[in-house]
């Protein structure tokens, strides 16, 4: 699985990410995640990722992204990217990539 992870840049989203790629590991899954700011979404969603997650600090962005990218995107729960709870990361990644084909 390859989720794109959009946000505003900050140390936030490099922890999630660490927290993610270890839960891959854990559950001997393959899981590349990378994150960009919203200025090079459009770009780096076409580089075949299954999906893109929106981190809560890019919210009031979200119709824009949309727009912006043809893949599955979904905001991240507030809680869940604060905590890095790992787990619900990955299941709302592969929800929102059930359906791509």
């Amino acid at each position: 699985m390859k989720i794109l992870l959009v946000c505003a840049g900050g140390l936030s989203s490099s922890i999630v990410m660490k927290k993610v790629r270890k839960y891959g590991e854990e559950i001997g899954e393959d899981i590349v995640i990378e994150a960009v700011g919203v200025a090079d979404c459009e770009e780096e969603a076409q580089k075949g990722y299954d999906c893109v997650l929106t981190a809560p600090q890019v919210r009031n962005r979200f119709k824009e992204l949309q727009k912006m990218v043809s893949i599955p995107i979904e905001a991240m729960a507030p809680q869940d990217y604060a905590i890095g709870n790992a787990k619900n990361i990955v299941a709302l990644a592969k929800k929102i990539s059930a359906g791509k084909e």
